[in-house]
């Protein structure tokens, strides 16, 4: 079987490191298939696999080439020629099935083959949306919906956090959960917050980690502070205390994420201990904005109030944490019950492939 993964990326490196996991899950439990991964921005790319070359990663537009990491050949996006050529080979063999990531649309390239040069065989587009809590991930889950071509079917697939969805990627490293380290460090990864609400302890900056490597950080750590879906999947699943920072959007939308998925996680909380992770969760979500504005001060003397707030909310859950890791921990045993992502995604390819 061919499978092909399209990613572009929108915004820092949640997109190619959601789609990077992917394809190598994809090869890791069903090794026979062809997997080829498809992205627009190799510069970040190689910031989360260094085996990709720096000098491919300096091309803007094309690379004139294809490379292979872990048995999975990878492809630049705007490379038109290159791509045309080798995936039109065989009636668009490699087209058999393709997972389009975050609503990334499809090459120029790839739409020629599909809709302009009339495929005999049918292609199967797999729509795998952004990580939600939200009650519509159970709904869109499995539904197919129209293209301009009948032999171009196509059907979403959703990752999510109960078993009426595709669950979350489970690489082999994260099906069992780490003995927790009450001695590790505070991992802080945001977007907004810096490091001032973290006054008078040692703090140490991290090198951009290659993804395995950066795994293995997050599950030695006491207690995590992220941003994010790819990381936040990671802390889900890892048992360790955890507050999540979503990337702001406008109308406060994120606010809805961030609630949708607090929710899913209170019932394996008491309810004091529950208080004290919302209470640090609706810090770092709703004054986003405000610390932003505050670490831009140079006079540093705005929203005393926002930074007397946050030494609250953000040192009760620390100090907190240890006591805080059997809800944490129950939360991610019900998650590895949903099964790995992947591994669900195959189950569901095999069918559609006989149908």
């Amino acid at each position: 079987m061919h499978i092909t993964v399209l990613c572009k990326v929108v915004d820092n490196y949640g997109d190619i490191g959601v789609a990077w996991r992917m394809s190598r899950r994809l090869k890791k439990i069903a090794p026979q298939n062809t997997i080829s991964l498809v992205v627009d921005d190799f510069k970040t790319f190689s910031v989360l696999e260094n085996r990709v070359s720096p000098v491919i990663a300096r091309s803007r537009k094309a690379t004139k080439q294809s490379i292979v990491i872990d048995g999975i050949e990878i492809f630049h996006w705007h490379d038109q020629a290159l791509c045309h050529d080798v995936v039109s080979q065989n009636d668009g063999q490699r087209l058999q099935i393709i997972l389009e990531l975050f609503q990334c649309g499809r090459p120029d390239w790839m739409e020629k083959i599909l809709f302009e040069e009339k495929l005999n065989r049918t292609v199967q587009i797999i729509m795998i949306d952004y990580l939600t809590a939200e009650k519509y991930a159970e709904d869109f889950h499995c539904l197919k919906s129209l293209t301009r071509s009948a032999k171009v079917q196509k059907v979403n697939f959703m990752p999510g956090f109960t078993g009426a969805t595709g669950g979350l990627i489970i690489d082999d490293e994260w099906k069992e959960l780490p003995v927790y380290n009450k001695d590790g460090p505070v991992l802080v990864f945001t977007y907004t917050m810096g490091t001032g609400l973290l006054e008078g302890h040692q703090l140490k900056q991290l090198p951009y980690l290659n993804q395995p490597d950066w795994d293995k950080m997050m599950r030695q750590c006491s207690a995590l502070i992220i941003r994010g879906e790819e990381s936040m999947s990671r802390a889900c699943l890892s048992g360790i205390p955890f507050i999540w920072q979503a990337y702001p959007q406008t109308e406060e939308y994120h606010l809805v994420k961030v609630k949708a998925l607090l929710e899913r996680m209170k019932p394996h909380f008491e309810e004091e201990a529950f208080d004290i992770v919302e209470k640090a969760w609706k810090f770092v979500n709703l004054d986003c904005h405000a610390l932003r504005t505050r670490n831009d001060d140079s006079t540093g003397t705005s929203l005393r109030g926002a930074n007397a707030v946050s030494d609250v909310a953000i040192q009760n859950f620390l100090n907190a944490r240890h006591t805080l890791v059997p809800y944490f921990q129950s939360f991610s045993q019900s998650l590895q019950k949903n099964g790995d992502l992947c591994t669900n995604l195959m189950t569901f390819i095999n069918k559609i492939a006989i149908i």
